[in-house]
């Protein structure tokens, strides 16, 4: 395996979780830190809309009806649904910015309700999900989110990006 360099990149993740019309609140925007060794900047991601988008450089993922992108009305998620969301950002090995010629990115988040998958959904999603790109290749990362149990509200979550030099085995 490579040395082990960890690029660490929170996103937060606005869902709404709403019946109707009515109850939705203005949320701040969604920071994203990127964490390099030597301080410079890094990205291995790429926003595809309409829920994800750059504002600033900076990825965000917005599944509400504040998103600037997202133009199919509706007032956010029901609860006690599940949700499949195919390529909401895509994750890349620009070589020229990694270094190497294979890479690991590891995706996980803090929030109980959402699972990760790669390429078209099949049925299969995972609370970490780790994959090995070459030099210049990408993939899509798709979002499964489960509102079973939730109240109406907004809910915030975070994803973390990791990745380093070396196949993911």
């Amino acid at each position: 395996m490579g040395t082990k360099t960890e690029f660490i990149a929170g996103i937060g993740i606005m869902i709404i979780l709403l019946i109707g019309a009515g109850g939705l609140h203005s949320s701040d925007p969604i920071a994203v830190a990127y964490a390099t060794p030597d301080g410079g900047e890094f990205s291995i991601d790429s926003p595809v809309p309409p829920y994800s988008y750059s504002d600033g450089g900076v990825l965000v993922v917005d599944i509400s009806p504040d998103n600037p992108f997202y133009s199919e009305g509706g007032t956010g998620l029901s609860i006690n649904s599940t949700y499949v969301f195919d390529d909401v950002f895509i994750v890349e090995n620009n070589q020229s910015e990694t270094g190497y010629e294979v890479i690991c990115v590891r995706i996980s988040s803090d929030f109980i309700g959402i699972g990760f998958f790669t390429g078209p959904f099949n049925g299969s999603w995972y609370d970490v999900v780790e994959v090995s790109l070459r030099a210049d290749e990408g993939t899509g990362i798709g979002m499964r989110v489960n509102t079973t149990g939730l109240e109406l509200g907004d809910y915030w979550g975070e994803i973390t990006i990791e990745a380093w030099g070396g196949d993911c085995r």
